[in-house]
């Protein structure tokens, strides 16, 4: 014997009722998931922005050892010179 159309109808309204509460899940979970992406993005902006700076005044840092190594090595020269020159006029 053939199914009831009724309960057939029921049945295909139940499957129907089943697969949207599905996709209102799925579509939870993937916004959810875009919730968490976003933030994973917001943090590793920060992140680089932070590695900037530090990559910045690790330059900065550079230039001052840089300098301050210039400038004594000229001192040092300076001061070479005039202990030669003291030495040569101390010599008969």
């Amino acid at each position: 014997m053939d199914q009831d159309p009724i309960a057939s109808i029921a049945e295909s309204y139940k499957t129907i009722a089943d697969t949207q509460q599905i996709l209102a899940q799925t579509q939870q979970l993937l916004a959810q998931g875009q919730l968490r992406m976003e933030a994973t993005q917001r943090g590793l902006a920060w992140l680089q922005g932070f590695a900037c700076v530090m990559i910045g005044l690790a330059l900065v840092g550079l230039g001052v050892v840089l300098w301050y190594t210039l400038g004594h090595s000229q001192e040092h020269a300076a001061q070479t010179q005039a202990l030669l020159e003291l030495l040569r006029r101390r010599q008969p």
